[in-house]
């Protein structure tokens, strides 16, 4: 539960400095050492691995959760008046029972991340980088410790207090602006910036020739947000800390102080190398911030655009807008909400707000056709006759006119192709190289991380950039990168509080343990291969069963179903071999994809889709209420998340405290259950708890009394055999990144040339046998003349 790779049981002293115990999971037997910070690990059946852990690499973090003492800890007279445990080693624990409860919550998100929130007990972790947040916001060292002191149980230990001034030193005090078309670094304090221009990668970066800083004056002015009652919350009550900063500005005037210094020191960088300057400064622990004076942007076209009567901003969005236009300008940030939560309007708001020429990177052709169908319907963009909201795919080149006001909207896979482009779509990257942003909004900003994406933020000219996404999560530990390519994490909303609140759908989570059938089991200890063992347990009869009893049960409820499956041939079987059902994948034409999902979302007769990981992202189907799991991407948890997002929208009131159902099949006694626990780690850390049920309690121990179609033997042993005669490549996953768009999976011969026509050919390249290019695959050549014992040597050898 604190990270490492096993589940450690109450520890036995061994010595004064030494304690052993035994996995609860695996049977490992572990060693720890409290001098030499070390870990030793011994399997049952494998070999001794021992993992040493420095103060370098994460002995801190094994000292925090093993080693520390918190009997110096001294408690507060009344201390049970306050919600929060702030502890020595920076782990804050909420009481969310407490009156004041809520307040503690808008604090400790500005402050720090939430490592977990079940329904009574929240932990939450103060880190260099929720600190960095918390100074972009303009929260200074005495108001971090002001908020802990009023809010904590015990008094606040000294080496937590150093560590947040040592943090917040630097932080929020240097920012990154773009005026004109160049960028500029600036910061009130005129000796930081000579201390940042002694870094080697921010010198490298100055424009040539200047020498001198440049100075202007500060002015701060309040925002609107429209959609919000009398302009919205500040930014100090979205903090949990209402009303402090206006008493230290009215203390400041009422006394016989100087008023603030408003100049601001700046100097210009070169336009290619923000982003190094970014990362120089970070390593140097001084991190960057960007934000736009927009009220003051006289140079660059207004977009005449407002929200419709009928937008009502929600508190928790409200939060979120408060955050991001704190004192007058627009910060450059993230923002988590979960799926269904409303994050589109958000981000249209933010537009709204900024009122310039706006850039919207979405993952999918379908995200960006459904991105301008929502600022259709949320603002007055295209009242006035004029078209300008603009969508950019490969259906939609359009240039438009640069001396006005824009919404662009494109995918992350159009703006980051990295080879030659058709003529139209050049031209069109061409304009929104040279175009000057005021705003850039990335959904799903988690896929921003990635190399290949990249360019997506760095080769455009942005005053302002938002980042939305529901979870910020990647295996590749690749989202501390998205604080300095985007900025800091600004609000991240509660799931729980949302469900409860009514704002999205109550969900039942549901784990189903189905029995390995024992021909299907045999073959699967047989099988070496990990996609042939992987291709097993996905098609495992019982499952399959389950599948279809459930699919059963919620139709004549009238629900609406989603059945997810990352493996295609997994998916076609199921839908089309033996249920009939419609499927999309990969390779389903997008104009198919379109009429599918449209009949799917209104036609009554169709009440069941089964749908690849093309599904998992930016598909808007409201009236879905069931989802059933039947193979995943291994142990991702994001995927988990968003899976759950698809029926998070808010749902009619039901009978039961549950209107939505989310199951996950997984075969017993496989590697799949492994997978399973490490996929919802993300969700039960958001306070959600799996059901766990087996088969045997939802279709009982013979299948043939309710009908299902794997009932028989006979079956079982044709469903197996078509897995023997299946190539190698049928058990793949679809790829990792297909979009509804399908630009990954497909590219383009370089240079076009006239033998494949004036634009080139699509073609796609993988991995396989001549065997699959002849149409013999799971085929062998067998003499007729041959013993009948020689021809069935031939067989079991093609089949193995």
């Amino acid at each position: 539960s604190f990270g490492l790779p096993f589940d450690p049981r109450p520890l036995h002293s061994a010595s004064p400095h030494q304690q052993t115990g035994e996995s609860a999971y695996s049977g490992a037997h572990f060693e720890i050492n409290r001098k030499a910070m070390r870990i030793t690990i011994s399997g049952r059946g494998k070999a001794e691995r021992v993992q040493r852990l420095t103060k370098k690499d994460g002995g801190d973090e094994l000292k925090d959760v093993f080693f520390y003492s918190f009997k110096d800890m001294r408690m507060k007279q009344d201390h049970q008046d306050y919600p929060l445990w702030v502890c020595p080693n920076r782990r804050i624990y909420l009481e969310s029972y407490s009156p004041v409860a809520q307040q503690a919550k808008d604090f400790l998100i500005a402050i720090a991340n939430p490592v977990t929130r079940p329904r009574h007990i929240h932990e939450y972790k103060i880190t260099s980088y929720s600190l960095y947040a918390a100074s972009s916001l303009g929260l200074r060292f005495e108001d971090i410790l002001s908020g802990l002191n009023r809010l904590s149980k015990n008094e606040l230990h000294d080496s937590l207090i150093n560590f947040i001034h040592d943090k917040t030193e630097k932080a929020g005090k240097v920012r990154i602006v773009l005026r004109r078309n160049s960028y500029f670094v600036e910061s009130p304090n005129k000796k930081m910036l000579e201390e940042l221009l002694k870094i080697e990668g921010v010198a490298d970066a100055r424009k040539p020739g200047e020498t001198e800083f440049l100075v202007h004056s500060d002015d701060q002015r309040k925002v609107a947000i429209q959609g919000t009652k009398d302009g919205g919350m500040g930014q100090m009550e979205a903090m949990g800390l209402k009303g402090d900063m206006k008493e230290d500005e009215e203390e400041n005037e009422g006394s016989n102080k100087p008023k603030l210094d408003r100049r601001v020191y700046s100097f210009e960088i070169m336009q290619g190398k923000v982003e190094q300057v970014k990362e120089a400064a970070k390593d140097r622990d001084f991190p960057t911030l960007e934000e736009y004076d927009y009220q003051n942007d006289k140079t660059t076209p207004n977009l005449n655009m407002n929200l419709r009567a009928f937008a009502q901003i929600r508190p928790y969005q409200e939060r979120c807008l408060a955050k991001m236009f704190g004192f007058g300008r627009a910060r450059s940030g993230i923002i988590v909400l979960p799926c269904g939560a409303g994050k589109t309007l958000v981000g249209i708001t933010a537009a709204q707000t900024i009122g310039k020429s706006t850039l919207v990177v979405a993952t999918t052709d379908v995200a960006v056709n459904q991105w301008k169908k929502q600022f259709e319907h949320w603002t007055t963009i295209n009242d006035n006759g004029e078209k300008r909201v603009i969508m950019f795919s490969r259906e939609h080149k359009r240039a438009w006119d640069t001396s006005k006001a824009v919404i662009v909207i494109a995918s992350y896979h159009m703006l980051g192709h990295g080879g030659q482009r058709e003529k139209e779509a050049e031209k069109i990257m061409q304009l929104i190289r040279k175009h000057e942003w005021g705003l850039i909004i990335l959904d799903e900003v988690h896929v921003a991380a990635a190399k290949t994406f990249r360019r997506c933020v760095s080769e455009t000219y942005s005053r302002c950039k938002l980042g939305l996404t529901a979870t910020l999560v990647r295996e590749d530990k690749m989202v501390d990168d998205l604080h300095y390519l985007v900025g800091p994490k600004l609000y991240e909303a509660n799931w729980l509080d949302l469900q409860d609140q009514g704002y999205i759908a109550c969900v039942q989570c549901i784990e189903v343990k189905c029995r390995m059938d024992p021909l299907f089991y045999k073959e699967y200890l047989m099988q070496k291969s990990m996609r042939r063992r992987q291709l097993l347990y996905e098609m495992n009869p019982s499952k399959f069963n389950v599948c279809e009893y459930l699919i059963r049960y919620h139709e004549a409820r009238g629900d609406k179903i989603l059945v997810f499956s990352d493996n295609r041939f997994t998916l076609e079987t199921y839908a089309r071999t033996l249920l009939n059902k419609f499927f999309i994948h990969g390779d389903t034409s997008h104009t198919e994809r379109l009429v599918t999902l449209d009949r799917f979302q209104r036609d009554d007769k169709l009440n069941t889709l089964f749908i690849s990981k093309i599904g998992d992202n930016s598909i808007d189907l409201p009236d879905v209420n069931v989802i059933i799991q039947i193979s995943s991407h291994f142990a991702a948890r994001r995927q988990e998340a968003q899976r759950l997002g698809r029926i998070l929208r808010p749902k009619p009131v039901s009978s039961s405290r549950f209107n939505a159902f989310f199951y996950t099949l997984v075969s017993s006694d496989t590697t799949e259950v492994k997978y399973a626990t490490k996929r919802q780690r993300f969700l039960v850390d958001q306070g959600y708890a799996y059901r766990i049920v087996r088969d045997e309690d939802l279709i009982g121990t013979d299948p043939k009394k309710h009908g299902l179609q794997l009932s028989t033997p006979a079956k079982k042993a044709s469903i197996l055999a078509k897995i023997r005669a299946a190539d190698e490549m049928a058990a793949l996953e679809e790829e990792e990144e297909v979009g509804l768009d399908r630009t990954k999976q497909t590219r383009r011969r370089k240079g076009g040339g006239k033998r494949w026509g004036s634009f080139g050919r699509n073609v796609r390249r993988r991995a396989g046998n001549a065997s699959d290019m002849s149409g013999g695959s799971g085929m062998a050549y067998r003499p007729n003349n041959a013993p009948r014992f020689f021809r069935d040597h031939i067989m079991r050898n093609a089949r193995n």
